[in-house]
């Protein structure tokens, strides 16, 4: 194989309009679906088709989710859909709620009353079930004909009595709807009178936008560890609710477009005629970026900043920007269950109007009196305050109001971030939701994110180079094998990371190889000659380790392919900047003896992991370049030698 040959073989390539789709690699047909790994063999989902519930059930149902029946209501709604593969040969359709009654059950699954604050285990029953039942019907009908569009809209400040369903509901198939519905033209007949549906308790009225909801989750990976125990199944459900939605848009779009070249109906040259996806711009994910720019917010820095939000100490701007979703949401309720010795008993004196504790509210777990704060403890945590009140202002900051612009630059001395087990859990997470973003930005017109494509990966990859060093780690580690992003989008994340560290002095990709830099891919000449000999362009002991990341995971990524030939100027750019990196980094050591601070000591120790990474990688492909034909190994055996 080549020397020069483009890394084509794992997905690494795409169109130089594009670091999403790779329509001209070999693997296209895998490339260019967003969606779950239960259609990951099949472009177009097969969903059942569906009709809103007959009126009985549906007013059945209502008046079960009024009275806080809730269980009752979800097994009904179950039992409509357990007799789907039945309606499959059939083909009747399956009865589904109106969007009011999905919204409710979509509150249920993550509000505190019923997760981290839940009184009793039937609380925790009736959240679980919501979510199984969601989900359900996720897979089944699908998210367009669900018409989670409309019941997972976020209508912050309007009364309850605008909720409505759709005024037709029978689609034909899965992508022959008109979008999901019409925002805000719901019928007074289904709406729910439950404070559960109101703007008190409703998550959608809680939040302007999935957003603000997305940056409050991510805070509580690193915070509030018992509440992203819900938000992380709560996220889980939406974005896999995101990309199914996605995906099937996307897949009757490119049918319907195929069809009219088919049939002659595309106004131009057939050559030139590009589809415009109008489904795919009524998607759900389109609707929560239209929020922002409802709101007059900069839509692509908000993206950003809501994938980048963390929370780790007090001074951390987020901290000010993404508040707590409900009220008093981290707080926890006390033991009501423990029993208490006779002297303690509450005296009951039923002349005096005197009724002990049997007049408390057990039942009802929510209460928006601040005198009652006493029935709540708050989990001990250092590194946050929580539920202070201060009659001083808050002290301005550029984070202070919605839409104002701010800085998402490379900070000059980030915080330490402590790597939690949450923090761990979320970054699989924000990775697809930037899989979704940056489909939007090809797919879509640059006036939708109000960026292009090149933007978009230049602002993310600027904000990951950024972090600390543990966490900019992470978001590396955690996608070697391709299950979380694409790996065309992976390497096109490792190209601009790289060159964003690579000195001045270095060639550059475009005249080394100028056939895989179109496509934006990762070659052995590419790699020999632009990166591995080189350090950081700057002198920090952090820098150098995260390039040297970098250059670790690009050359596994290559060697993973096939694309890569032994010779001695591998060796040679492998130890070339090794040397280099740790010269780098004696120009910034600290002078006059003074002791090294844990960030240099850790810098160091990555650095030494990541050279030897890179060592191996060399054997490994001195070992299978001069293996006989009969001796090769099997491609798990290869594997196995990466790190």
């Amino acid at each position: 194989m080549a020397a020069s040959s483009p890394l084509t073989d794992i997905d690494g390539t795409s169109t130089p309009a594009s670091f999403h789709t790779a329509a001209n690699s070999p693997n296209t047909a895998d490339t260019t679906n967003i969606t779950s790994p239960d259609h990951e063999d099949d472009r177009k989902p097969k969903y059942y088709k569906s009709e809103e519930i007959p009126h009985v059930l549906k007013q059945s149902c209502q008046i079960h989710l009024e009275e806080q029946m809730y269980l009752p209501a979800i097994e009904l709604l179950g039992s409509l859909l357990s007799d789907a593969g039945e309606r499959q040969q059939t083909d009747k359709p399956v009865r589904v709620p109106p969007p009011a009654q999905i919204a409710l059950l979509g509150t249920l699954t993550i509000h505190p009353a019923y997760t981290s604050r839940a009184p009793e285990q039937a609380n925790l029953d009736i959240a679980a079930e919501s979510r199984e039942y969601l989900r359900t019907l996720l897979n089944k009908v699908g998210p367009v004909n669900a018409d989670f569009r409309s019941a997972f809209s976020f209508r912050q400040g309007q009364n309850s009595g605008r909720w409505a369903r759709r005024g037709s509901r029978e689609f034909n198939s899965a992508g022959e709807s008109d979008g999901g519905g019409d925002i805000g033209s719901f019928s007074e007949a289904d709406n729910i009178e439950s404070k559960w549906s109101g703007n008190d308790h409703s998550i959608w009225r809680r939040s302007s936008d999935f957003w603000s909801v997305l940056g409050w989750a991510f805070r509580c990976s690193t915070t509030h560890p018992h509440r992203w125990v819900h938000w992380k199944a709560w996220l889980d459900f939406m974005i896999e609710c995101l990309e199914k939605d996605w995906d099937e848009r996307l897949a009757q779009d490119e049918a319907n477009f195929r069809t009219e070249l088919s049939n002659g109906n595309s106004s131009g040259p057939e050559s030139e005629a590009t589809c415009q996806y109008p489904l795919l711009q009524q998607s759900l994910l389109v609707q929560y970026v239209n929020d922002l720019r409802r709101d007059r917010k900069r839509v692509l820095h908000e993206v950003i900043r809501a994938l980048f939000a963390f929370a780790d100490d007090e001074n951390t701007a987020d901290n000010t920007y993404y508040k707590e979703v409900f009220n008093k949401e981290t707080v926890l309720h006390k033991d009501k269950n423990k029993k208490r010795k006779h002297s303690q008993m509450a005296a009951v004196d039923l002349e005096k109007d005197q009724f002990g504790d049997y007049l408390e509210d057990w039942d009802d777990p929510v209460t928006d009196d601040d005198e009652k704060a006493d029935t709540f403890t708050t989990p001990h945590l250092s590194s946050v305050r929580i539920g202070r009140r201060t009659k001083a202002r808050p002290k301005s900051t550029p984070f202070s109001r919605p839409g104002k612009a701010f800085d998402v630059s490379p900070t000059t001395s980030p915080s330490p971030l402590r790597v939690t087990d949450g923090l761990a859990d979320s970054i699989p997470l924000r990775l697809r939701l930037f899989r979704l973003v940056s489909g939007c930005a090809f797919y879509l017109p640059p006036d939708i994110l109000s960026c292009k494509t090149q933007d978009l990966y230049d602002l993310f990859t600027s904000r990951l180079k950024s972090l600390p060093l543990p966490c900019f780690e992470l978001f590396l580690s955690l996608d070697h094998d391709g299950k979380v992003l694409p790996r065309f989008i992976y390497v096109s994340l490792l190209r601009y990371v790289a060159q964003s560290f690579t000195p001045r002095s270095a060639p550059k990709p475009e005249d080394v190889d100028p056939e895989a830099d179109a496509e934006h891919a990762i070659s052995q000449a590419m790699l020999r000659e632009c990166f591995l000999p080189f350090s950081a362009k700057t002198v920090t002991v952090e820098d150098n380790a995260k390039f040297s990341l970098v250059l670790e995971s690009m050359a596994w990524c290559l060697f993973q392919s096939g694309s890569v030939d032994y010779f001695e100027g591998l060796k040679w750019a492998v130890e070339k900047g090794i040397e280099e990196r740790e010269k780098k980094i004696k120009k910034g050591s600290a002078k006059g003896g003074a002791a090294m601070t844990a960030a240099e000591k850790m810098g160091r120790q990555v650095l030494e992991r990541s050279a030897a990474s890179l060592r191996a990688f060399v054997d490994a492909v001195e070992a299978t370049s001069f293996m006989e034909d009969g001796d090769a190994m099997d491609e798990d055996s290869i594997l196995v030698s990466s790190p």
